[in-house]
C-alpha cells in the first residue's frame, strides 16, 4: 500500500510563504485569492502540492543551489526564474514531480543570501500569475527578518 503524500501548505509550512501571504493580505487580498493565483499560474491541482520525500529533497537541495550559483556567476538571472518555475511545476529532469516546497525553500535562500530582488520579483510574479514588484519583495524580506529577530 502506497503512502499518500503529505500536503504542503505553502503559507503555513514555509516561513517565506507565510511572509508572502502576510504582505499579500496587508495589500487587502485574501489567502484564498493568493492560493488560487498560485494553483492557476502553475497549472496544478491542490492535491499535487505535497512535500517532497526527504531523501529526494536532500539531494535536490544540494544540486539546485549549485546550479543557481552558477547562473548567478554567469549573470543568467532570468534562467533562475525559469528553473524555479520548472521545479514548482514538476517539469525538472532531476525530479519530474511538482515540488513547490523546494521552490519556496530556494526562494528563501535567495531572498536572504543574495541581492537579487529583480529575480525574486520576477519569480513571484510568475508563481502567482500577477505583477509583484521589488517593494513587495522588500516588505516580504522585512517581515522575514522581523520574524527571525523575534
Amino acid at each position: 500500500m502506497d503512502k499518500k503524500p503529505y500536503p504542503f501548505l505553502p503559507f503555513e509550512d514555509s516561513l517565506v510563504g507565510e511572509k508572502i501571504l502576510l504582505v499579500w493580505q496587508e495589500n487587502h487580498h485574501s489567502e484564498k485569492n493568493l492560493k488560487e493565483h498560485l494553483l492557476k499560474a502553475l497549472d496544478l491541482s491542490e492535491d499535487q502540492v505535497v512535500f517532497t520525500p526527504n531523501a529526494i529533497k536532500q539531494k535536490l537541495m544540494v544540486s539546485y543551489p549549485t546550479e543557481i550559483r552558477k547562473l548567478i556567476e554567469e549573470k543568467k538571472f532570468s534562467q533562475i526564474t525559469d528553473l524555479l518555475l520548472t521545479i514548482a511545476k514538476g517539469k525538472s529532469e532531476q525530479y519530474p514531480t511538482p515540488a513547490l516546497d523546494i521552490t519556496f525553500e530556494l526562494l528563501e535562500w535567495i531572498l536572504t543570501g543574495f541581492d537579487l530582488d529583480d529575480v525574486i520579483a520576477e519569480t513571484l510574479s510568475a508563481l502567482f500569475g500577477t505583477s509583484l514588484t521589488n517593494p513587495f519583495v522588500d516588505q516580504v524580506r522585512a517581515e522575514y527578518i522581523k520574524e527571525l529577530r523575534g
